[in-house]
């Protein structure tokens, strides 16, 4: 009986540690490269499923990438993943 509880409490420990943030629907599929980086960096830390760029102007996006990239604990992009990320927040923009 012992046994089990300790079991039950690992994998509970387990489960809850594996859904921080990121988006849990496993059907998601990204319809260019560019909103795939932007799926793969930003769910990382954010519980996402689809952009809503239009929020932001291309500036500010370009803003609060850098800003999400040098957050302490943060994830770190590459310069092309960053790249394809402003893109595809740019292009949805408002102007």
């Amino acid at each position: 009986m012992k046994k089990l509880f300790i079991l039950s409490i690992i994998s509970l420990v387990i489960i809850s540690c594996g859904k921080k943030g990121g988006a849990t629907d496993s059907t998601y599929t990204p319809a260019t490269p560019e909103e795939g980086a932007w799926h793969t960096a930003c769910s990382k830390c954010h519980n996402i499923k689809r952009a809503t760029p239009s929020g932001h102007t291309a500036a500010e996006w370009t803003t609060i990438v850098d800003k999400m990239q040098n957050k302490r604990g943060g994830h770190q992009f590459t310069d092309e993943q960053k790249v394809l990320i402003l893109k595809y927040l740019s292009a949805g923009a408002k102007s």
